[in-house]
């Protein structure tokens, strides 16, 4: 099930085998849930200095890659991820932002690789 225009997440209502990110309209990204090692949910330090930045950043480190969501209200996505129930999280339209006040926004999904070493 895709996302509302609105919405920056899915809920599984299930238990959830695969965490997607959805980089763009046509670029998606997918990590099994057994490859989640941890997460942490805290105040963004680039919004110190900026005060346009997302509060709050979502890390999620994966076996194979760091994922960082940059957001507001980003607790709601932490508690669907503690219950193995998130299914998919994208970027919304900044007209989205304040649409819900009580709804997470997703400001940005940053996913780097980790590099395998070869010897």
């Amino acid at each position: 099930m895709l996302p509302a225009k609105e919405d920056c997440y899915t809920a599984a209502n299930k238990y959830c085998a695969c965490i997607e990110f959805h980089l763009g309209e046509d670029r998606r990204h997918g990590f099994h849930t057994s490859q989640l090692i941890d997460y942490t949910l805290e105040p963004n330090p680039d919004a110190e200095d900026n005060k346009n930045a997302p509060p709050e950043k979502l890390a999620l480190a994966f076996s194979t890659a760091d994922v960082v969501i940059s957001g507001w209200r980003l607790g709601r996505l932490a508690d669907l991820l503690r219950d193995n129930d998130l299914a998919t999280v994208r970027v919304l339209s900044k007209r989205y932002a304040d649409l819900d006040r009580a709804r997470p926004f997703v400001a940005s999904i940053t996913i780097v690789a980790i590099s395998r070493n070869k010897s």
